[in-house]
């Protein structure tokens, strides 16, 4: 979704009158407000300083700079009303407008509506925008310029990854892959972060088979050169001892027999009061009730140990008893 919004921001932009051909021209402040059914947000109306050529207010095809991808293909004049069509064309996918624009030489009022798709999913815009004459001679091309490097800046913003973690790099994929991506030359780094974190992150990998079952979204493993299955058995055998459940459960039959034993063992362990770290390994493992054996019978020598100690000792006091009865005679 954050892709096709970004698509048809950019797109949006070249329909209005922001990137003409180069001509002298005058200067309009104009405002506009685009609204679309699943924006992240509400986008507020915008108002800028524009250099329009002089008649642009009454002719749309005016208002398509030379890299526009969207064509006019019926203008009408009725008066100081203007109705138009068009199509824009990107990745193959067409996007339909219809507009009406009424002008008196010194404002204008516009609305516009756009449907079609953005990379299979539907689209339906509408924007509206007024205008007025501002005056003063100004030149369109450098415009133009300025405002190209404003959404060249907006772009980076919306491209930025600095703080991405695995979960954004695997959920903005879609911008990133792809014969014309939306952010261009980030393809490798997110390889990188595939590679590398997916196999020791369940949710991420769990995110990853999410985003390879979205028939809208570019392959990421193959785009990558990742194995599902590789990273999915890795996981299982890192998660075996740990979980948790639901994901063994999911991938791992055997691994999850194994753990739910294990959970078992925990239970009876607690419940025998085995709460600390140590002990509660050694229950579960199976050492516990050896290790008390070992401590009873060490316990049972101990204390024989003792009973023998004892007898000797009063075997010796006797022995001198009688030794001193017979030096004194008595």
């Amino acid at each position: 979704m954050k892709k096709i919004w970004l698509n048809v921001v950019a797109l949006s932009a070249s329909t209005l009158a922001f990137s003409v051909a180069a001509a002298p021209g005058e200067w309009w402040e104009i405002t506009a407000k685009m609204e679309m059914p699943g924006m992240p947000f509400a986008m507020p109306g915008q108002t800028s300083k524009v250099c329009l050529g002089k008649g642009a207010e009454s002719d749309p095809r005016q208002t398509q700079g030379k890299d526009s991808n969207c064509k006019m293909t019926d203008v009408q004049h009725s008066g100081n009303t203007v109705k138009y069509k068009g199509t824009c064309v990107t990745d193959g996918e067409t996007m339909n407008m219809v507009g009406e624009t009424t002008h008196d030489g010194s404002s204008f009022k516009s609305n516009m509506k756009m449907t079609g798709k953005s990379h299979g999913e539907p689209v339906n815009m509408s924007m509206t925008s007024s205008g007025k004459r501002i005056g003063g001679a100004c030149d369109t091309e450098e415009m133009g310029r300025k405002v190209k490097a404003q959404l060249d800046e907006g772009m980076a913003k919306a491209c930025d990854t600095s703080r991405y973690s695995t979960s954004n790099w695997i959920n903005s994929s879609q911008m990133f892959l792809g014969d014309k991506p939306t952010c261009a030359g980030k393809k490798e780094a997110l390889c990188k972060v595939v590679r590398n974190d997916v196999p020791k992150d369940v949710q991420a990998f769990e995110q990853l088979v999410h985003q390879e079952e979205a028939a809208s979204s570019p392959s990421i493993a193959k785009a990558c050169n990742v194995n599902i299955d590789s990273m999915r058995k890795s996981l299982c055998k890192a998660k075996a001892r740990s979980g948790p459940l639901h994901f063994l459960e999911a991938n791992c039959p055997a691994e999850a027999k194994t753990f739910r034993e294990l959970l078992r063992k925990r239970e009876e362990c607690e419940g025998r009061g085995f709460t600390s770290g140590a002990k509660m390994k050694k229950c579960m493992g199976g050492d516990m009730i050896e290790e008390e054996s070992a401590s009873s019978s060490k316990s049972g020598k101990k204390a024989k140990a003792d009973d023998d100690s004892g007898s000797s000792t009063s075997d010796t006091v006797l022995d001198g008893a009688k030794k001193l009865k017979g030096l004194f005679g008595f």
